[in-house]
């Protein structure tokens, strides 16, 4: 597929395809973002509340890439998109994300056979709009820079930065995340590639040449979904759908935003808010209001700007080797909050660690042959079996939540737990700055003739800084709270019955290991 350059060719396939699109609304390149949509008119929108917000654009359902529509498409094309929306052998039919992912890379491989090339790209009805896909692909080229400066990226996303970058952002929350989902693209990439050729290397009985394709074309795909879908619910169930022209407008913080979606039975709109846009202005939107800047960068590619941001959120997954792993399920993830200068936080499983059998719980566990193991919970003597995740959380909570002498008690091993858990992730960030000095005075030459410092370096060190500023407050906010609980009554009777009795109160459980992850 040939990269396209000039966007007034996507307001022409827009109305083709009954894209209604108000007269002064433009698409054109803006200077951090690729394409972004511009309101050219010098009338008045909407100036109050009380008006009707004006239709920038309105995309009709049937032109939205859902799975449904994709599969509708794809009956028309036979033998070589509709078996590629199947999984191998057993022909169902694969996800919603992998739908539209597959039929990205579908449209946007450069077939070398004719054949292909003239049902992929000429035959394909989204063609002059998927021409617009930004590609910051930096193993095709030796130029990489070159290619994002023409596209207006100034730097990729993280998916495609190199290993030795993925490294610079170990002690932040996100390394985690970051590896896993590259460990799990390699592994539908292996599946994939492997029926992508079965699928195209006879095509109606011709040999075609050619037809691999590569995993960066993989990991732009996956890029492309996760940063431009959006849920549906214009359907009796809520649907993923990529909405062609609106998924071009940009994100701003909450202060900016001048427009929002509409979503109807028929229709995705995008529409202006009362006074907020003039002449010469983008049009921008908000990708959600409680998205972190760890968030933003692992899905959109870039960071946020923190003074007008009105709320910084780290969410870090607790990887736990004992019982929270077992009762709970999964991997929990504690989040932090700053919301114009509030610090909240949400960790509700904390309550599986705060509990022993000292207060009358009790976690017992069976390993089968096959399978997970099998884990019952008791509580007062009361066997909960199978009772796992939010269900035990809810369990603990009914329990001891409304019990006056341990309320205290448990809420502050929580605090001590979590406090705990915060000093550790502070510690590893700590730690990688200190490890990135040694290497930049053993590197001082080879850094000082570069011709140009590697984007990366910047957008860590301010992750790192802003993750440190959330655990900070959080820290304050904590050491506040257990001041608070060590002086009330329920917690002073519980630490002098616990000296009559001659024990020690009893630390909050260890957890084996902590570590950051979206």
């Amino acid at each position: 597929m040939t990269q396209l350059s000039d966007p007034s060719i996507l307001l022409g396939w827009a109305r083709l395809q009954d894209i209604d699109i108000h007269k002064s609304i433009q698409i054109t390149k803006t200077p951090n973002a690729g394409l972004g949509i511009f309101y050219t008119g010098t009338d008045p929108l909407v100036t109050s509340e009380d008006d009707e917000p004006t239709t920038l654009i309105s995309v009709p359902s049937k032109v939205i890439l859902t799975s449904e529509n994709i599969r509708t498409f794809a009956l028309s094309y036979g033998t070589t998109l509709l078996p590629l929306l199947q999984n191998g052998e057993d022909e169902e039919m694969v996800s919603e994300r992998g739908t539209i992912l597959r039929f990205l890379l579908f449209s946007l491989h450069k077939f070398a056979g004719p054949k292909l090339q003239k049902v992929a790209w000429e035959s394909n009805c989204y063609s002059a709009y998927l021409g617009f896909m930004p590609s910051p692909s930096l193993q095709l080229t030796d130029d990489p820079q070159s290619v994002l400066r023409s596209l207006n990226i100034t730097q990729p996303p993280p998916t495609f930065w190199t290993p030795a970058q993925i490294n610079k952002a170990v002690g932040t929350s996100l390394y985690s995340p970051l590896s896993a989902k590259l460990r799990l693209l390699t592994s539908e990439f292996e599946k994939f590639a492997s029926q992508w050729r079965d699928v195209f290397e006879k095509v109606d009985g011709a040999e075609e040449p050619d037809v691999e394709i590569s995993f960066e074309e993989y990991v732009r795909a996956d890029w492309l979904v996760s940063s431009r879908v959006m849920e549906l619910p214009i359907w009796d169930e809520p649907k993923l759908g990529i909405v062609p022209i609106i998924d071009f407008a940009n994100h701003t913080n909450s202060s900016d935003v001048n427009a929002r979606y509409e979503i109807t039975e028929d229709a995705v709109k995008l529409v202006s808010l009362p006074g907020r846009i003039a002449s010469g202005d983008e049009v921008l939107i908000s990708y959600g209001p409680n998205k972190g800047s760890s968030e933003i960068l692992f899905t959109y590619g870039f960071l946020i700007d923190s003074e007008k941001a009105s709320c910084e959120c780290v969410k870090m997954r607790v990887r736990d080797g004992g019982i929270l792993q077992l009762v709970y399920g999964q991997p929990p993830v504690a989040q932090f909050e700053v919301r114009d200068g509030e610090v909240t936080w949400e960790c509700e499983f904390l309550w599986l660690l705060c509990v022993t059998e000292e207060d009358g719980v009790e976690v017992s566990v069976a390993q089968q042959i096959a399978g997970p193991p099998d884990v019952d919970m008791s509580i007062h003597g009361q066997t909960l079996s199978g009772v796992r995740g939010q269900l035990a959380v809810e369990a603990i909570k009914e329990a001891y939540g409304n019990d006056e002498k341990m309320r205290d008690v448990l809420e502050l091993r929580r605090v001590l737990i979590l406090e705990k858990w915060l000093s550790g992730w502070m510690e590893d960030l700590a730690r990688v700055e200190v490890r990135e000095g040694v290497e930049a005075d053993e590197h001082i030459t080879e850094a000082e003739s570069a011709e140009e410092k590697d984007p990366v370096d910047g957008i860590i060190e301010t992750l790192r800084q802003r993750e440190e500023r959330v655990y900070l407050l959080v820290l304050e906010e904590l050491e506040k709270r257990k001041d608070e609980l060590a002086q009330s009554d329920a917690v002073l009777a519980y630490l002098a019955a616990q000296t009559d009795d001659g024990e020690a109160e009893e630390m909050p459980p260890e957890t084996v290991e902590a570590d950051e992850l979206r």
